[in-house]
């Protein structure tokens, strides 16, 4: 006889904003126990949300765990929510044991409705077979071709991979109601194409049912097919895009945009006969290059390179161009130590560029500048490991009377000299404890390992732990792989004494019981750390993730000011008393919430002295998050950073005697190509990530504090010819492919898996699907890595991945063996601190 899982469920405090859904008293319907060997599943209903579904575990003994939260696009303002929860070992569930859900959404109406709504099941989420029989094939050139086949549900795409046409496979699939899709079937260059048509076009799959699904053939076209690519190209334009111009004998563009060296752009579906004119150019410094090719079609992929020896260069004519003087505003020394500055038109077609020298307070240009309209770009430069910002205008006009003077002004950043960390710029990654033995970290070469302190990762703040194994085990984990490197592997604590990352600040303010226990649970993970660890720095950690971001924007839209009243010293007192610690509180420790920014402070640097620590805040501080998708606003980075710069330095969270040593900065962790990323509105393409970067390099500057982008998610773009199976299991996205970079994307969207570009993100982005945030953003390049630039950005490592995000470990995602290769290759070049 079948027994069900049934649970409590209850919602303390719902509002119309945010609330919580919480999982206790999970047993058989029998009320015997539940032992889960590797999952647990869940199906249930919330409201419409407007943000992220998150899922903290909580068990009274501990069990490595990482859970997964996938709600469908919601229909009639309601949620279908699939979550799973992965454990290491087998658990067998006590009462005490809950799953808290956070709900951004409206549980107060028919909240019932979503309490009664819990399923949950053992190992396995519910499931039938669906077979899917292939037509043969309708033309030959399209024997070895792959039929694929969607299961869309709710606007989020499955996908079933038929292996050839003429074959019948059978698949498992979650139980649910379908559309279902095929795409066309073509040759890898598209030279051939058949319509596919499947049927029926909607299946609904019972559990341990089969469902049977057919496709078939339509008509077969013959296209032409190009690839135009950039070869590798000399000084001075090595790493130049070049503007690049398909245009057919009607005088028809099919390409007009800019490519890079070794960059390709596919055109694909073209006519099989005509001609087209394949042109290149730039100007650089009044030296046109430029190239020109005619190509005739033919039913076949062509392909064009245009390289170094097709390159043609001859200078401008200058007349009416002017002189452009330079003038530096420096307190830097270093004669040998010049500004790179860049300067392009509008149109991108021509750019200026040259060394300034500090030593010089003023210069000016090699060579005329023609009059007009120019983006500027001033580096900034590194001393002894001291970051120096440039400041320049975002925009040049250069008035044909000569008038115009370029106004540059140094300022001194962070020191990228963190103790804890390397001299180069390392990587870090979260660990869920699977393997003990950090082979995930050694095979990544990385330098940090980061986990959640304690058992439910936010502070335990109902009681004082007797033990903290996961500070334990991310200790043993990372001096298992600091051994096998013959370097330090620095374990990093997540920890909480306030937890404000689901709200209600005020609750969690004034709950003084709160903050004894969590305050006397920091002191047991850093005591842990001093009696256990054998580094040289024992210990790193990540303090109260969103609180200062949270503090910023306000419960109500006003920031909470430092003198806010709150409880601080009594329950400080009262958890050293418990610990055994002898101490004496400092006055400068208030009971206001700057009192208790100097307590966290100080509570570090007293029982940890040879910890190194940061405090954590995010990009949504100053209340939104969208200005990172605006256009046309090149200096919002730095204005988000220095309002929540000026909100940090009221708090002297980075003043006083126990100053940090850095700061972590996140946005959201989630891969953004899931629907945990972009439903909430996460989806950043490589404009979006250039923002983020420039962000964290405006704040590091304000503060003058070296900084740690954390819980960045690592993940790739699968390109046009990759198999993409789920968006939510494989875990795809942008942010391993912009730090890392990937020639199989480089310069051109169309190059990106068009699963991918047919995503619908959230309203918040601007933008009606992924395909239009990469079309739309200024001419990139991925071929390369861009983590080059982020030591003058102030950063000093990246900390990669969180609980469903990619990182370094390979359990999570498709994608996380792409990313430990990737940091493990940088390894073989790594970028100094110091230069």
């Amino acid at each position: 006889m079948s027994r069900n899982i049934i649970c409590d469920v209850d919602s303390p405090s719902p509002d119309i904003w945010y609330g919580t859904l919480v999982v206790s008293n999970i047993r058989y319907d029998d009320d015997t126990s539940v032992t889960i060997q590797k999952l647990l599943g869940l199906k249930f209903k919330s409201p419409k949300a407007t943000g992220k579904i998150t899922c903290d575990v909580s068990l009274t003994s501990y069990e490595a765990t990482k859970s997964q939260v996938y709600p469908s696009k919601p229909s009639e303002d309601v949620n279908d929510v699939t979550a799973q929860v992965h454990f290491t070992e087998p658990h067998t569930f006590v009462h005490d044991d809950h799953l808290t859900f956070g709900i951004v959404g409206d549980l107060t109406t028919d909240l019932d409705t979503f309490k009664n709504s819990f399923k949950l099941y053992a190992e396995s989420l519910p499931s039938g077979t669906v077979i899917v029989k292939v037509a043969t094939t309708p033309d030959p050139a399209l024997t070895d071709a792959q039929q694929v086949v969607y299961l869309e549900r709710d606007g989020t795409e499955d996908t079933i991979l038929a292996s050839a046409p003429g074959t019948t496979e059978s698949y498992t699939v979650e139980a649910y109601k379908y559309d279902v899709k095929a795409a066309d079937l073509a040759t890898s260059d598209e030279t051939t194409v058949a319509s596919a048509l499947a049927s029926p076009s909607q299946v609904e799959v019972q559990v341990g049912g089969n469902t049977d699904i057919g496709v078939t053939y339509g008509v077969v076209q013959k296209y032409s097919a190009l690839d135009v690519s950039i070869g590798a190209l000399s000084q001075p334009i090595t790493t130049e895009r070049l503007h690049v111009k398909v245009v057919d004998d009607n005088n028809a563009t099919w390409f007009d945009d800019f490519l890079s060296p070794n960059g390709t752009k596919k055109l694909r579906r073209l006519p099989v006969s005509g001609s087209v004119d394949i042109s290149a150019q730039i100007t650089l410094n009044d030296v046109k290059y430029s190239a020109a090719q005619n190509v005739q079609l033919s039913q076949s992929l062509i392909r064009v390179s245009i390289n170094q020896n097709d390159i043609k260069a001859e200078n401008v004519d200058t007349t009416g161009f002017v002189v452009l003087p330079v003038e530096i505003q420096t307190d830097a020394t270093g004669s040998d130590v010049s500004i790179p500055i860049r300067f392009a038109s509008t149109s991108q077609d021509v750019i200026y560029k040259q060394q300034i020298s500090i030593a010089s307070n003023s210069a000016k240009f090699d060579v005329p500048v023609a009059p007009g309209d120019y983006i500027v770009k001033a580096d900034g430069f590194i001393i002894d490991s001291t970051v120096y910002g440039v400041q320049a205008p975002a925009t040049l006009t250069v008035n044909s009377d000569g008038s115009t003077v370029l106004q540059l002004t140094t300022q001194k950043g962070a020191s990228l000299a963190v103790r804890g960390f390397p001299d180069i710029l390392s990587y870090g990654g979260l660990t869920d404890l699977y393997d003990l033995s950090g082979s995930d970290f050694v095979a990544a070469d990385a330098y940090a390992a980061f986990k959640y302190a304690g058992n439910d990762g936010a502070g335990d703040s109902d009681r004082y732990l007797e033990d903290d194994p996961a500070t334990r085990k991310t200790i043993q984990l990372a001096e298992a792989a600091a051994s096998e490197l013959k370097h330090p592997v620095l374990p990093i604590m997540i920890s909480y004494t306030v937890n404000l990352s689901q709200g209600d600040d005020f609750t969690h303010l004034q709950n003084k019981d709160a903050l004894m226990y969590s305050f006397g649970n920091l002191i047991l993970s850093m005591s842990i750390a001093n009696s256990t660890a054998t580094q040289s720095v024992p210990v790193g950690y990540i303090v109260n993730p969103d609180f200062l971001g949270e503090c910023q924007k306000g419960p109500t839209g006003e920031m909470i000011k430092p003198e806010y009243d709150m409880v601080v010293r009594e329950p400080l007192q009262d958890a050293l008393k418990y610990r055994k610690v002898d101490a004496e509180i400092p006055d400068s420790v208030t009971d206001t919430l700057k009192g208790y920014v100097v307590a966290v402070n100080w509570l570090i640097r007293t029982v940890a002295p040879k910890a190194t620590f940061g405090w954590q805040t995010n990009l949504w501080g100053v209340g939104k998050s969208d200005w990172i998708y605006k256009k046309d606003d090149p200096t919002g980075p730095a204005e988000m950073a220095k309002e929540t710069a000026d909100y940090v330095k009221t708090l002297g969270v980075y003043s006083g005697d126990y100053r940090p040593d850095f700061l972590a900065i996140d946005r959201y962790e989630a891969d953004d190509f899931t629907q945990r990323a972009y439903g909430p509105g996460y989806c950043y393409g490589p404009y979006e990530w250039d923002r983020f970067y420039d962000f964290c390099g405006a704040l590091s500057l304000e503060l003058q504090v070296p900084v740690a982008p954390w819980q960045i998610p690592a993940s790739r773009i699968p390109a046009r010819t990759e198999i993409v199976n789920d968006l939510e299991t494989d875990h795809w996205g942008s942010g391993g492919t912009y730090i890392f970079g990937d020639p199989a994307i480089a310069s051109d969207y169309h190059n990106i898996n068009p699963q991918i570009l047919e995503i619908t993100p959230a309203e918040i982005t601007t933008h009606p699907s992924v395909e239009d945030i990469f079309a739309s953003a200024p001419p990139f390049d991925l071929s390369y890595p861009s983590y080059g630039s982020f030591p003058l950005r102030g950063i000093f490592t990246v900390l990669l991945g969180g609980g469903s995000t990619t990182g370094i470990v390979k359990s999570i995602g498709k994608t996380g063996e792409w990313t430990q290769s990737k940091v493990h290759d940088y390894m073989d070049n790594p970028v100094p601190l110091s230069y």
